[in-house]
């Protein structure tokens, strides 16, 4: 009798609102459960890298001599190399020039990777021609094996002593454990009715609600690994949306973080951040502190900078001058031991100075147990090694090595004015996450959350400094499509063009482009009113006239001297002549 009335309750919705309908609370008991699961997983991860790697570092500094680290480097480095062949697939990224490059789907910065994967249920032209579109093109890509792959490979990475962060993988896999919790497996469902009826109501066709939940994953990871909720959930947001307004989105990936943070303090109640401070002095209000606050920003701006250059010249060197894979990841290893043992070597400090994630360095530099040399040696040393960890393959990010950077900045620049080094060093960490990850938001509360309200202003003077300075640049490359040109494949483009002066009158079987220039016409935007429509055929008897805009398809260099000869319109029209004479 009971159940039967609290069915019924349930059924007329009388326990809920009337606005928290049935989509809403599908989304949020989804999140809950990601959470759960993502919170377990990159827990995990996070205790077996800092297990592995301080077992590597005391063996190595027990050893007779300190090169000995270059064995596990090495092994890690092949293991990495082997994983990103078994299994592999290819995640497709667009660069800030519409050009699309195909990535493997574990090495490198997995953040890259899980943003192209984020964008792949939305509507393309490529996925259309493939037949794929909405929740399918994500289905259709690994989920489960690719959380586990990279998992492996970013233990094999910084647990063996590469250097990076955990953060790019930690999204990566959050991304994927959130996507595989809702892929259709149904061979592996009994033939049960209310097995069915739970599924039809868990699984989600929405492309809307799938990027809710892989939102919810990589805010649950985040969270995870920084002890941060709100930040988390920011970041996620951040990372994918760039300047795009989303609120709705940006509740459940909270709710997804909040439960990841819940459940660390749950079972670790010691664990806290990431990021700590025994004993928070609250900065001074006077000018000076500010003038120094200035300078911080314009330093970690300074190394922002020439960590692009220094990120562009390795990957380059990588991917011309070393042709294997496995070649690469060795090299890249062999490169960050060598710089690692020399940073060692410089300033009598751990391997772990240059080498692995870095968190030790990051508490010392908080505490102001370091020197100025140190501070310069690590700065230098971590700043290599990271990117040559990262451009040769290994799985890491981006993230913690900023907040690295950033703090050796702040101690250089505390030693300089004299000023408790936690308080240069907090703003610094602020200043690095809005100029080297670009997530100015997460940064500010980030800051507030971990360190307190007392750090609100000079953390939004050094966000404002920083944003002035490299607001348009990111060190996780754009996918944002730019307006006139797409590439579809690797190599192969849609362009919309302009027909020139030569061209009105004629037709496209007078133009003959296919011939000519071994393009397509695929369609024209045609003028209706005051709004503009694509229209995916034009007659090929149609005249054209001067200013009509054609949409051409055919490969990058096709369309290159398509574009040549518009811009010579005078040449142009002499060779329509004479191929008609």
């Amino acid at each position: 009798m009971r159940g039967s009335l609290l069915r019924t309750l349930i059924k007329r919705q009388n326990l809920f609102p009337h606005h928290f309908d049935r989509r809403e609370q599908h989304l949020v008991i989804a999140s809950v459960v990601v959470g759960a699961v993502v919170w377990v997983v990159v827990h995990a991860l996070k205790l077996s890298v800092h297990f592995v790697f301080e077992h590597v570092l005391d063996w190595a500094q027990q050893a007779a001599t300190p090169l000995v680290i270059l064995l596990p480097l090495v092994a890690g480095s092949l293991v990495t190399a082997f994983l990103a062949s078994w299994r592999a697939s290819n995640v497709y990224y667009r660069d800030e020039s519409g050009r699309v490059h195909a990535l493997n789907d574990i090495v490198g910065d997995g953040l890259e990777r899980t943003i192209a994967l984020y964008y792949t249920s939305e509507p393309a032209l490529d996925r259309a021609l493939y037949g794929v579109q909405g929740v399918r093109a994500r289905w259709e890509l690994p989920t489960f094996s690719l959380a586990l792959r990279k998992f492996l490979a970013t233990l094999a990475t910084l647990g063996t002593g590469g250097s990076g962060g955990l953060e790019a993988s930690v999204t990566l896999i959050g991304e994927s454990l959130a996507v595989g919790l809702f892929k259709p497996r149904f061979h592996l469902l009994p033939h049960r009715l209310w097995v069915l009826r739970l599924w039809r109501w868990w699984r989600t066709l929405d492309p809307d609600e799938l990027q809710t939940v892989q939102l919810s994953g990589v805010a649950a990871a985040v969270a995870t690994l920084v002890g941060a909720p709100l930040a988390g959930a920011f970041f996620a947001v951040e990372a994918m949306y760039r300047r795009r307004p989303v609120i709705e989105k940006f509740i459940y990936a909270l709710v997804a973080a909040l439960t990841a943070f819940f459940l660390g303090r749950l079972f670790t109640p010691h664990a806290g951040p990431f990021l700590r401070v025994d004993q928070v002095i609250d900065p001074p209000a006077h000018w000076r502190y500010y003038l120094f606050l200035v300078t911080l920003a314009v330093l970690v701006a300074l190394v922002d900078f020439y960590q692009r250059r220094l990120r562009n010249a390795m990957s380059n060197f990588f991917r011309s001058r070393v042709g294997l894979s496995w070649r690469r990841h060795v090299l890249g290893a062999l490169l960050t031991g060598v710089i690692g043992l020399l940073a060692a070597w410089l300033t009598g400090e751990p391997l772990d100075l240059a080498l692995g994630t870095g968190d030790r360095i990051v508490a010392e530099a908080l505490g102001g147990q370091l020197t100025l040399q140190v501070a310069i040696v690590a700065l230098i040393g971590k700043l290599l090694t990271t990117m040559s960890t990262i451009t040769s393959g290994g799985s890491a990010g981006m993230l913690i090595p900023s907040i690295y950077l950033g703090s050796m900045v702040g101690v250089i620049v505390a030693q300089m004015g004299g000023y408790p080094a936690a308080m240069l060093v907090i703003p610094s960490i602020t200043a690095s996450l809005v100029s080297l990850i670009n997530v100015p938001l997460t940064a500010l509360l980030m800051t507030v959350e971990i360190f307190g309200v007392g750090y609100l202003l000079p953390a939004l003077v050094v966000l404002l400094v920083t944003l002035l300075l490299s607001h348009p640049t990111s060190v996780y490359r754009t996918q944002r499509d730019r307006d006139e040109s797409r590439e579809i494949l690797p190599g192969y483009t849609v362009r919309r063009i302009i027909a020139p002066p030569a061209w009105e009158g004629r037709t496209l079987r007078d133009l003959d482009l296919r011939a000519r220039y071994d393009v397509n016409v695929i369609g024209y935007i045609a003028q209706r009113e005051q709004t503009q429509q694509l229209v995916p055929h034009i007659p090929a008897t149609q005249p054209l006239h001067t200013g009509d805009r054609l949409v051409v398809l055919g490969s990058n260099e096709a369309i290159g001297r398509l574009l040549a000869d518009l811009l010579n319109a005078p040449r142009l029209q002499e060779e329509v002549i004479q191929e008609e004479a």
